[in-house]
Formats: C-alpha cells, structure tokens, sequence
C-alpha cells in the first residue's frame, strides 16, 4: 500500500490531478471531498474521459473519475484485495480505516510483495536442497526410497 495517500478533490483540474500523478508516480489518484472517498480518478480517465472528449484542462476531476469507488478496509489479507480488484476489474483500490482515506494498494504492489514472497519460498527449498545430509541418513538407490531410521 502506498501511504499517505496522494488525493485531490473532485473541484481539482485535469492538469492539477495528472501533475499529481507524474509527481508522486502513480496511475491513479483517490478524489476525496470532506475526508471521504467520492471517487478515483485515473490516467486513462484524463487521457480517455478528458483529452480524448476535448475537455480543457481545467475542467475538475469530477467530469471524468469513476464515482462511488469500492474501497478496502487497511487490515485486509493480500488474497482479498486481489479478489477484490478482480471482482471489478480494477488495478487500484483505496484503502480506509474507519472511513477515513489511509493508502492506496495497487496491482502493481500485490504483484511485488507475491514477488518477494515467492523469492523468500524458494530461498528455503533452496537451503533443504542442499542442506547436507545428517551421519544417520541413509542415502537411498536410484529409483528406490530410503529406509526410514528410528
């Protein structure tokens, strides 16, 4: 999660929001008015929703982001928040505490933390790989187990 939270309100201009994004280097940004998320708003939503429909860029981020955003709770699992991006197509979410605007998760920041995880899994199967063996084992012929010791 990325935390604090770049957010504009939905009386931010297009241009405001995209120097938001370009600074902070995030593809989307939660539109916040009283506290509350209202909205996202998205690269795509200024190039697509706002330049490609010729909207100037001080029209406000209102014209063009996805109002009445799903937004997570900051103690959700890393499965639940990739279900929860899969269960509306979306490679951002907000994430709240108590209503309150804390972060902003990404696909992109599930997919590096997995990234991590996996690395450090094949750290350990790569330690019993060749971990060497005790003086009581026994090693095994090919095709054939090893005789368990008492």
């Amino acid at each position: 999660m990325s935390a604090p939270p770049v957010s504009v309100p939905p009386e931010a201009t297009l241009e405001t929001a995209a120097r938001h994004m370009a600074g902070a280097g995030v593809g989307a940004l939660p539109v916040v008015d009283d506290d509350r998320v209202v909205g996202v708003v998205t690269d795509r939503d200024l190039a697509v929703r706002g330049m490609g429909r010729g909207l100037p860029p001080q029209e406000w981020v209102a014209a063009v982001m996805s109002g009445d955003p799903v937004t997570v709770e900051a103690d959700l699992t890393v499965p639940e928040a990739l279900m929860a991006m899969r269960s509306i197509d979306t490679r951002h979410l907000p994430v709240t505490q108590d209503g309150r605007l804390v972060g902003m998760v990404s696909f992109d920041d599930l997919f590096c933390y997995l990234v991590v995880q996996l690395a450090e899994l094949a750290r350990v199967v790569n330690a019993a790989r060749h971990y060497p063996p005790s003086a009581g084992d026994q090693e095994a012929e090919p095709g054939r187990p090893a005789e368990p010791t008492a």
